[in-house]
């Protein structure tokens, strides 16, 4: 059985928000001792981070601890964005297990750290049990691709989900946590195993425009032609007016999507790649973006649109919804959004939740606002940007 709860707190006083938290996660799940904990804590609590997860340990009663730091957190009782506040999930369950951990090797951008995670999860796992990684990884220091190489180097295609921590935007470091440990430049996170099941959805902000275009002549992340076109005068015929004349804003409304196979001839709805466009050279035609390229690949513009983007986030709940087995009711969720969403995106906070919860009902949910996505699509796992992948796990 799986007992579940969620606290949170928006105290400015560290040790006043982390009891608070912890002891709603408590009750909330009716719970005396948890076997483990998540735990997301706001860059204003910085300096007391580590006072803030030894009391998580002594309330949960666990040192099986993990979590990071955000520029928001959020739960199914509410969201916080740049200012205070605090969110526990505590967890206790006889068929689905929890092994915390905390790696560091940068040196490699996380090749290194990858497998040394994957072959410490060897040992600990057993044929026949379902798995999923959850991994908060360090964006300054950690390539989030190539720490999932590393790992499935060890474990092979397992399902891995989470994001990049995240903190002050004027700040270079973030901060993950396992036990009452405190690290920078380091991953943290938890192997689920045992007898569970799990459903993921993504959302994305960025929806398309226009008609797919097949690159036909790129270097690098350099694309010159479209459809045999200069870049930039495809991009004119494809892209609304009013989103060419915002100038310099231009690079924050419009974005491209790639299908997450190169050789894919199709970009089916929702299932893209979004990578920001780093410039544009209109004299010369050429675009420039976040991410290698190949010519004969396919791509589309997309644009960051809230309403459409309210609309992708209330279909993938649903569909998630609907694929709930009978008799195995959602018992908690993660859910981690991109912090170019919640009101930067939509203008006002708590929109996410607020719809994830209209739909699933009253089940703990935890979360927090990071510097990218992990996720699988189709079995394979991917790095996404300007989303939110929510994890539901029933028994």
């Amino acid at each position: 059985m799986i007992k579940a709860g969620v606290g949170y707190s928006v105290n400015e006083n560290s040790e006043e928000a982390t009891r608070e938290a912890a002891s709603q996660a408590m009750e909330r799940g009716g719970l005396t001792e948890a076997d483990w904990a998540l735990v997301f804590c706001t860059f204003p609590h910085r300096g007391n981070y580590k006072g803030i997860l030894k009391s998580v340990c002594n309330t949960t009663q666990t040192t099986n601890v993990a979590g990071c730091s955000g520029i928001g957190m959020l739960t199914n009782l509410g969201e916080v964005e740049a200012s205070p506040g605090i969110a526990v999930l505590a967890v206790s369950s006889d068929g689905m297990h929890a092994d915390s951990f905390l790696t560091h090797h940068t040196e490699d951008g996380g090749m290194k750290a990858g497998i040394e995670i994957g072959e410490r999860m060897q040992m600990a796992l057993s044929k026949g049990e379902n798995r999923l990684l959850t991994l908060f990884p360090d964006p300054f220091y950690i390539h989030p691709e190539l720490l999932c190489r590393g790992i499935e180097s060890r474990l092979g295609n397992i399902p891995i989900v989470g994001a990049s921590a995240s903190e002050h935007p004027a700040m270079s470091e973030a901060y993950e946590f396992c036990g009452d440990t405190v690290a920078s430049r380091a991953i943290s996170g938890f192997m689920f195993h045992g007898s569970f099941t799990h459903k993921i959805g993504i959302t994305q902000g960025c929806q398309p425009v226009g008609v797919p275009c097949i690159i036909t002549r790129a270097a690098n992340n350099i694309i010159f032609e479209l459809d045999g076109q200069p870049a930039f005068e495809v991009l004119k015929n494809q892209v609304p007016l009013r989103i060419l004349e915002s100038g310099r804003e231009l690079t924050h409304l419009l974005f491209i999507g790639f299908p997450p196979d190169p050789s894919q001839t199709e970009i089916a709805n929702g299932e893209y790649l979004v990578r920001n466009i780093m410039g544009i050279i209109p004299e010369t035609g050429l675009i420039s973006v976040a991410a290698n390229v190949k010519e004969g690949q396919i791509m589309t513009f997309a644009v960051r649109h809230p309403i459409m983007a309210r609309e992708d986030l209330k279909q993938m709940v649903e569909r998630l919804a609907s694929s709930k087995e009978p008799g195995k009711p959602f018992k908690f969720g993660l859910y981690f959004n991109c912090c170019a969403r919640g009101s930067s995106l939509y203008g006002y906070q708590g929109i996410d939740t607020a719809y994830i919860n209209h739909i699933l009902g009253d089940i703990p949910i935890i979360g927090f606002f990071g510097n990218s996505e992990l996720a699988p699509l189709k079995g394979t796992n991917y790095l996404f940007t300007y989303t939110g992948a929510l994890v539901l796990i029933s028994e």
